[in-house]
Protein backbone atom coordinates (compact mmCIF):
# COMPACT_ATOMS: atom_id res chain seq x y z
CA UNK A 1 0.00 0.00 0.00
CA UNK A 2 1.55 3.23 -0.57
CA UNK A 3 1.40 6.56 1.10
CA UNK A 4 -1.39 8.04 -0.79
CA UNK A 5 -3.38 4.63 -0.11
CA UNK A 6 -2.68 5.21 3.69
CA UNK A 7 -3.80 9.14 3.90
CA UNK A 8 -7.30 7.84 1.66
CA UNK A 9 -8.27 5.13 4.32
CA UNK A 10 -7.08 7.51 7.67
CA UNK A 11 -9.18 10.34 5.84
CA UNK A 12 -12.67 8.21 6.83
CA UNK A 13 -11.40 6.73 9.79
CA UNK A 14 -10.32 9.88 11.24
CA UNK A 15 -14.16 11.19 11.04
CA UNK A 16 -15.94 8.99 12.00
CA UNK A 17 -15.73 9.55 15.96
CA UNK A 18 -17.23 12.60 14.81
CA UNK A 19 -20.12 10.48 12.87
CA UNK A 20 -20.87 8.75 16.42
CA UNK A 21 -20.80 11.71 18.31
CA UNK A 22 -23.87 13.05 16.31
CA UNK A 23 -21.49 15.91 14.87
CA UNK A 24 -23.35 15.61 11.18
CA UNK A 25 -26.77 17.53 11.10
CA UNK A 26 -28.44 19.80 8.21
CA UNK A 27 -29.04 23.67 8.89
CA UNK A 28 -32.02 25.21 7.23
CA UNK A 29 -33.10 28.38 8.58
CA UNK A 30 -32.14 31.55 7.47
CA UNK A 31 -30.05 33.08 10.38
CA UNK A 32 -26.60 33.66 9.59
CA UNK A 33 -25.03 30.77 10.19
CA UNK A 34 -27.80 28.31 9.44
CA UNK A 35 -27.03 27.36 5.71
CA UNK A 36 -28.46 25.30 3.09
CA UNK A 37 -26.07 22.03 2.01
CA UNK A 38 -23.83 23.21 -0.87
CA UNK A 39 -23.70 20.49 -2.36
CA UNK A 40 -23.95 22.32 -6.19
CA UNK A 41 -21.34 24.43 -5.43
CA UNK A 42 -18.82 21.99 -3.82
CA UNK A 43 -18.89 20.31 -7.07
CA UNK A 44 -18.31 23.11 -8.79
CA UNK A 45 -14.94 24.14 -6.62
CA UNK A 46 -13.53 20.43 -6.46
CA UNK A 47 -14.34 18.47 -10.11
CA UNK A 48 -12.40 15.29 -8.32
CA UNK A 49 -15.50 15.07 -5.69
CA UNK A 50 -17.27 12.66 -4.74
CA UNK A 51 -18.93 13.01 -1.50
CA UNK A 52 -18.97 14.70 1.73
CA UNK A 53 -19.27 14.84 5.36
CA UNK A 54 -20.86 17.93 7.47
CA UNK A 55 -18.92 18.55 10.85
CA UNK A 56 -21.79 20.61 12.66
CA UNK A 57 -20.28 22.79 15.95
CA UNK A 58 -21.92 24.97 18.40
CA UNK A 59 -18.95 27.66 19.10
CA UNK A 60 -17.93 27.68 22.67
CA UNK A 61 -17.43 30.88 24.59
CA UNK A 62 -13.95 30.05 24.60
CA UNK A 63 -13.67 29.58 20.97
CA UNK A 64 -15.70 32.89 20.78
CA UNK A 65 -13.19 34.84 22.36
CA UNK A 66 -10.37 33.38 20.18
CA UNK A 67 -12.38 34.55 17.01
CA UNK A 68 -12.54 38.04 18.02
CA UNK A 69 -9.30 37.91 19.20
CA UNK A 70 -8.20 36.79 15.87
CA UNK A 71 -10.01 39.31 13.98
CA UNK A 72 -9.14 42.65 12.49
CA UNK A 73 -12.75 43.89 13.07
CA UNK A 74 -15.75 43.67 15.22
CA UNK A 75 -18.71 41.63 13.83
CA UNK A 76 -22.29 40.27 15.11
CA UNK A 77 -22.88 38.22 18.23
CA UNK A 78 -24.98 36.57 15.92
CA UNK A 79 -22.29 35.64 13.18
CA UNK A 80 -20.79 33.15 15.76
CA UNK A 81 -23.45 30.60 17.02
CA UNK A 82 -23.49 27.14 15.02
CA UNK A 83 -21.45 26.42 11.99
CA UNK A 84 -20.77 23.43 9.41
CA UNK A 85 -17.34 22.38 7.96
CA UNK A 86 -17.99 19.95 4.76
CA UNK A 87 -15.26 17.75 4.37
CA UNK A 88 -14.72 17.57 0.83
CA UNK A 89 -13.56 13.80 0.03
CA UNK A 90 -12.55 11.99 -3.57
CA UNK A 91 -13.23 8.84 -5.18
CA UNK A 92 -10.50 7.34 -2.93
CA UNK A 93 -11.39 9.06 0.46
CA UNK A 94 -8.66 11.28 0.29
CA UNK A 95 -9.35 15.04 2.11
CA UNK A 96 -9.75 17.69 -1.08
CA UNK A 97 -10.20 20.50 1.28
CA UNK A 98 -13.16 21.84 3.42
CA UNK A 99 -16.09 24.42 2.35
CA UNK A 100 -17.22 26.33 5.09
CA UNK A 101 -20.07 28.78 4.23
CA UNK A 102 -21.11 32.00 5.54
CA UNK A 103 -23.92 34.58 5.63
CA UNK A 104 -22.60 38.45 5.15
CA UNK A 105 -24.87 41.15 5.82
CA UNK A 106 -25.34 43.52 2.69
CA UNK A 107 -27.52 46.15 1.25
CA UNK A 108 -28.69 44.06 -1.16
CA UNK A 109 -29.68 41.58 1.93
CA UNK A 110 -27.86 38.72 3.27
CA UNK A 111 -24.53 37.71 1.41
CA UNK A 112 -24.20 33.61 1.73
CA UNK A 113 -20.58 32.54 0.22
CA UNK A 114 -19.14 28.78 -0.04
CA UNK A 115 -15.47 29.32 0.50
CA UNK A 116 -13.30 26.17 -0.39
CA UNK A 117 -9.87 25.56 1.49
CA UNK A 118 -7.08 23.40 1.17
CA UNK A 119 -5.85 21.32 4.09
CA UNK A 120 -3.57 24.56 4.57
CA UNK A 121 -6.73 26.77 4.88
CA UNK A 122 -5.86 28.45 2.17
CA UNK A 123 -8.70 29.53 -0.13
CA UNK A 124 -8.74 28.21 -3.27
CA UNK A 125 -12.11 29.00 -4.72
CA UNK A 126 -15.66 30.39 -3.92
CA UNK A 127 -19.22 30.56 -4.98
CA UNK A 128 -22.16 32.91 -3.83
CA UNK A 129 -24.86 30.59 -2.73
CA UNK A 130 -26.67 33.52 -2.18
CA UNK A 131 -26.61 36.92 -3.66
CA UNK A 132 -28.79 39.75 -4.90
CA UNK A 133 -26.26 42.38 -6.32
CA UNK A 134 -26.10 43.10 -9.80
CA UNK A 135 -22.46 42.95 -9.20
CA UNK A 136 -22.25 39.09 -8.51
CA UNK A 137 -20.75 38.36 -11.99
CA UNK A 138 -18.15 40.36 -11.39
CA UNK A 139 -17.13 39.27 -8.10
CA UNK A 140 -17.55 35.95 -9.37
CA UNK A 141 -14.70 36.13 -12.16
CA UNK A 142 -11.55 34.70 -12.58
CA UNK A 143 -10.18 38.83 -12.27
CA UNK A 144 -11.58 39.26 -8.92
CA UNK A 145 -11.12 35.60 -7.39
CA UNK A 146 -7.72 36.01 -8.23
CA UNK A 147 -7.44 38.66 -5.57
CA UNK A 148 -8.70 36.40 -3.02
CA UNK A 149 -7.52 33.04 -3.92
CA UNK A 150 -4.01 32.03 -2.08
CA UNK A 151 -3.64 34.97 -0.06
CA UNK A 152 -2.41 34.32 3.60
CA UNK A 153 -3.94 35.74 5.71
CA UNK A 154 -1.71 38.83 6.60
CA UNK A 155 -2.11 39.66 2.89
CA UNK A 156 -6.25 39.44 3.14
CA UNK A 157 -6.04 41.92 6.48
CA UNK A 158 -3.71 44.59 4.67
CA UNK A 159 -6.46 44.47 1.58
CA UNK A 160 -8.87 46.50 4.45
CA UNK A 161 -8.08 49.75 6.39
CA UNK A 162 -6.78 49.41 9.69
CA UNK A 163 -10.13 49.20 11.58
CA UNK A 164 -11.26 46.76 8.98
CA UNK A 165 -13.97 48.87 8.18
CA UNK A 166 -13.44 49.65 4.00
CA UNK A 167 -11.21 48.53 1.96
CA UNK A 168 -7.90 50.19 1.17
CA UNK A 169 -7.68 52.34 -1.42
CA UNK A 170 -6.23 50.57 -4.27
CA UNK A 171 -6.29 47.42 -2.51
CA UNK A 172 -8.78 45.22 -4.94
CA UNK A 173 -9.22 45.93 -9.15
CA UNK A 174 -12.97 46.08 -8.99
CA UNK A 175 -15.50 48.21 -10.40
CA UNK A 176 -16.55 50.98 -8.47
CA UNK A 177 -20.11 50.02 -7.24
CA UNK A 178 -18.61 46.47 -6.71
CA UNK A 179 -16.56 47.93 -3.85
CA UNK A 180 -18.84 47.25 -1.12
CA UNK A 181 -19.36 43.49 -1.85
CA UNK A 182 -15.87 43.08 -2.48
CA UNK A 183 -14.87 44.57 1.15
CA UNK A 184 -17.88 41.74 2.51
CA UNK A 185 -15.96 39.24 0.88
CA UNK A 186 -12.24 39.91 2.11
CA UNK A 187 -13.96 40.19 5.61
CA UNK A 188 -15.56 36.65 4.89
CA UNK A 189 -12.52 35.29 3.66
CA UNK A 190 -10.62 36.24 7.15
CA UNK A 191 -13.30 35.64 8.90
CA UNK A 192 -13.95 31.67 7.18
CA UNK A 193 -9.76 31.08 7.35
CA UNK A 194 -9.58 32.22 11.26
CA UNK A 195 -13.05 30.22 12.53
CA UNK A 196 -12.19 26.97 10.79
CA UNK A 197 -8.77 27.24 12.49
CA UNK A 198 -10.03 27.72 16.05
CA UNK A 199 -13.43 25.23 15.65
CA UNK A 200 -12.29 22.73 14.16
CA UNK A 201 -8.71 22.87 15.40
CA UNK A 202 -8.18 18.89 16.25
CA UNK A 203 -9.85 17.66 12.55
CA UNK A 204 -7.95 20.15 10.64
CA UNK A 205 -4.89 19.41 12.58
CA UNK A 206 -5.32 15.90 12.34
CA UNK A 207 -5.59 15.81 8.83
CA UNK A 208 -2.90 18.55 8.20
CA UNK A 209 -0.29 16.04 10.44
CA UNK A 210 -1.03 13.04 8.60
CA UNK A 211 -0.59 15.05 5.28
CA UNK A 212 3.29 15.97 6.50
CA UNK A 213 3.73 12.98 8.15
CA UNK A 214 3.40 11.05 4.48
CA UNK A 215 5.63 13.83 3.22
CA UNK A 216 7.93 12.92 5.43
CA UNK A 217 8.09 10.15 7.96
CA UNK A 218 9.11 6.42 6.36
CA UNK A 219 6.99 3.46 7.57
CA UNK A 220 4.71 4.77 9.47
CA UNK A 221 1.22 3.76 9.87
CA UNK A 222 -0.88 5.80 11.69
CA UNK A 223 -0.72 9.46 13.46
CA UNK A 224 -2.43 9.73 16.97
CA UNK A 225 -2.83 12.75 18.78
CA UNK A 226 -1.20 13.10 21.98
CA UNK A 227 -3.97 14.08 24.87
CA UNK A 228 -1.40 16.00 27.43
CA UNK A 229 2.13 17.43 25.71
CA UNK A 230 3.36 19.18 28.53
CA UNK A 231 2.80 15.90 31.02
CA UNK A 232 4.70 15.73 34.11
CA UNK A 233 7.99 13.97 32.66
CA UNK A 234 8.42 16.62 29.86
CA UNK A 235 7.44 19.27 32.25
CA UNK A 236 10.25 18.00 34.50
CA UNK A 237 12.70 17.25 31.42
CA UNK A 238 12.34 21.08 30.12
CA UNK A 239 12.86 22.42 33.85
CA UNK A 240 16.30 20.04 33.76
CA UNK A 241 17.29 21.66 30.55
CA UNK A 242 16.74 25.22 31.53
CA UNK A 243 13.43 25.36 29.91
CA UNK A 244 11.18 25.54 32.67
CA UNK A 245 9.60 28.30 31.43
CA UNK A 246 8.73 29.12 28.07
CA UNK A 247 10.74 30.80 25.68
CA UNK A 248 8.21 31.82 22.53
CA UNK A 249 5.53 29.08 22.71
CA UNK A 250 2.02 29.20 23.96
CA UNK A 251 2.22 25.91 25.57
CA UNK A 252 -1.54 25.96 26.40
CA UNK A 253 -2.46 25.66 22.60
CA UNK A 254 0.99 23.17 21.53
CA UNK A 255 -0.61 20.10 19.44
CA UNK A 256 1.19 17.29 18.99
CA UNK A 257 0.43 13.83 16.83
CA UNK A 258 2.70 10.90 17.24
CA UNK A 259 3.58 8.58 14.13
CA UNK A 260 3.52 4.98 14.65
CA UNK A 261 4.78 2.29 13.16
CA UNK A 262 2.71 -0.80 12.25
CA UNK A 263 4.19 -2.77 15.03
CA UNK A 264 3.22 0.27 17.23
CA UNK A 265 7.16 2.20 17.44
CA UNK A 266 7.52 5.50 17.16
CA UNK A 267 8.39 6.77 13.61
CA UNK A 268 8.06 10.75 14.96
CA UNK A 269 5.96 13.11 15.19
CA UNK A 270 4.48 16.28 14.00
CA UNK A 271 3.79 19.57 16.15
CA UNK A 272 1.85 22.36 15.75
CA UNK A 273 3.30 25.07 18.14
CA UNK A 274 1.95 28.97 18.33
CA UNK A 275 5.05 30.42 18.57
CA UNK A 276 6.28 34.70 18.92
CA UNK A 277 9.13 36.57 19.66
CA UNK A 278 9.15 40.43 19.95
CA UNK A 279 6.60 41.83 17.14
CA UNK A 280 7.03 38.18 15.32
CA UNK A 281 4.48 35.16 15.29
CA UNK A 282 3.18 32.66 13.83
CA UNK A 283 1.38 29.18 14.18
CA UNK A 284 5.07 26.74 12.83
CA UNK A 285 4.46 22.84 12.38
CA UNK A 286 7.36 20.71 12.81
CA UNK A 287 8.36 17.39 11.44
CA UNK A 288 10.89 15.30 13.61
CA UNK A 289 12.27 11.96 13.09
CA UNK A 290 12.48 9.32 15.95
CA UNK A 291 15.66 10.60 16.74
CA UNK A 292 14.76 13.62 17.48
CA UNK A 293 16.38 15.30 13.84
CA UNK A 294 13.95 18.29 12.74
CA UNK A 295 13.01 17.14 9.49
CA UNK A 296 10.88 20.05 8.60
CA UNK A 297 9.60 22.98 9.84
CA UNK A 298 6.41 25.15 8.03
CA UNK A 299 4.50 28.02 8.56
CA UNK A 300 1.19 27.57 6.20
CA UNK A 301 -0.30 30.81 6.91
CA UNK A 302 2.95 32.64 5.83
CA UNK A 303 3.27 35.17 9.18
CA UNK A 304 7.07 35.30 9.08
CA UNK A 305 9.09 37.31 7.16
CA UNK A 306 11.39 34.80 4.60
CA UNK A 307 14.39 35.79 6.91
CA UNK A 308 12.41 34.88 9.94
CA UNK A 309 11.52 31.95 8.56
CA UNK A 310 15.08 30.83 7.11
CA UNK A 311 15.93 30.89 10.95
CA UNK A 312 13.52 28.05 10.86
CA UNK A 313 14.16 26.17 7.81
CA UNK A 314 17.91 26.29 8.40
CA UNK A 315 17.65 23.89 11.76
CA UNK A 316 16.63 21.06 9.15
CA UNK A 317 19.31 18.08 10.09
CA UNK A 318 19.73 19.37 13.05
CA UNK A 319 19.18 17.54 16.52
CA UNK A 320 19.26 19.82 19.79
CA UNK A 321 19.88 17.90 23.38
CA UNK A 322 20.82 20.89 25.88
CA UNK A 323 20.63 24.61 25.25
CA UNK A 324 24.30 24.50 25.18
CA UNK A 325 23.66 24.24 21.52
CA UNK A 326 21.31 27.35 21.55
CA UNK A 327 22.78 30.33 21.02
CA UNK A 328 19.00 32.00 18.71
CA UNK A 329 15.27 31.60 19.40
CA UNK A 330 14.09 29.42 16.59
CA UNK A 331 17.30 26.94 18.43
CA UNK A 332 15.79 26.96 21.74
CA UNK A 333 12.16 26.09 20.10
CA UNK A 334 13.63 23.54 18.37
CA UNK A 335 15.21 22.28 21.62
CA UNK A 336 11.65 22.49 23.39
CA UNK A 337 9.70 20.00 20.66
CA UNK A 338 13.03 17.98 20.85
CA UNK A 339 11.95 17.40 24.24
CA UNK A 340 8.53 16.91 23.99
CA UNK A 341 9.34 14.23 21.62
CA UNK A 342 11.37 12.57 23.62
CA UNK A 343 9.33 12.06 26.20
CA UNK A 344 6.01 11.37 24.61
Amino acid sequence: MNMYSKLQRWSLAALIPCLMAGELAAQRSEAFCALRDPDREIRLLAPAYEKHVSLVRTISKDARSQILGELPFSIHFDELGQHTLYVVLGEKKEVLGYVHVRSESFSWGLVRIAWMMNTNLDITGYRFQRCRSQHRAELESEKTATQLIGKSPKALVAMLTPDGAALRPGAADVSEGANELMHVMVQSAIKTRVVTGIVWEREVGSVKATALALRHLADFARVEEVERVYGAKSQASLEASGLGESIGFDRSAVLSWSALRKNKRGAGAVFRTPWSAGDMSAKLWWVLGPQGEILAVEDPERSLAPEAMARFTNLIGRTFQSTDECSSASELAALEVSLLLKES
